[in-house]
């Protein structure tokens, strides 16, 4: 018996030995993202697709036409604080650059159709709330958004080939909304993707030789891959 006993310690005393403790177990079970602090920094690059914008005319000419533009490329550098599992703060800087393409519309009952050789650069600056359902896992779906400040800086070279070369630059408040998700890679390190509606404040009302422009909020649709580093 005593011998059987100690035979069965022996056994357990190895086990114990090669098994981790229950609390190495947890950690090991855990996945990367849980296992560091609740600051992250990251940078998001993608593409940039803006909406048509829509303007009308009245007065000395009267119509409505909509300026179309090219898709381009966007950055954006972001820094974050999970209050909680769920819940995490987020500011960020992006920069996009797209041109513009053409015009498309009625001027008094007449079709019209001009080429423009344009290129708007955009800063944008925003405080955003995100939401993760599912808590901070290997695999995190999100939902957030927030408001900030957009600035537009625009040069018009020529339209259907007459010179202009116009410029201007303008800020206006702006909102984004975003669905993304988070991927852990690395103990400290996830990559994801993000899909972000941008919305500027855009929209004004111009009177220039007897004819008065009104122009819509400016919108777009961003396209990013996310690398992010959790401290």
């Amino acid at each position: 018996m005593l011998t059987r006993c100690a035979y069965l310690v022996g056994t357990m005393l190895t086990l114990a030995a090669l098994l981790p403790a229950p609390e190495a177990q947890a950690q090991l079970a855990q996945p990367a993202t849980m296992n560091v602090g609740r600051a992250y920094v990251g940078v998001s690059p993608g593409v940039i697709i803006p909406n048509d914008l829509h303007g009308t005319f009245s007065g000395g000419l009267v119509g409505s036409g909509d300026i179309s533009f090219k898709a381009g490329p966007t950055v954006t550098g972001f820094i974050g604080y999970h209050f909680n599992d769920v819940l995490a703060g987020e500011g960020e800087l992006g920069f996009a650059t797209f041109d513009e393409d053409k015009f498309s519309g009625t001027f008094n009952g007449v079709p019209v159709s001009a080429s423009i050789d344009g290129r708007i650069d955009s800063f944008v600056a925003f405080g955003n709330l995100i939401v993760t359902p599912l808590g901070r896992s290997g695999f995190a779906p999100y939902i957030g958004g927030g408001v900030g400040v957009a600035s537009l800086d625009q040069k018009i070279n020529s339209i259907n080939g007459v010179a202009v070369n116009t410029s201007s630059s303008e800020s206006h408040f702006a909102a984004n909304l975003m669905l993304g998700f988070d991927i852990a890679v690395a103990r400290r390190w996830s990559v994801g993707g993000r899909y972000r509606f941008l919305w500027v404040n855009a929209s004004s009302t111009d009177t220039s030789g007897g004819v008065t422009t009104k122009q819509d909020d400016f919108t777009a649709h961003v396209l990013t891959a996310t690398a992010t580093f959790h401290f």
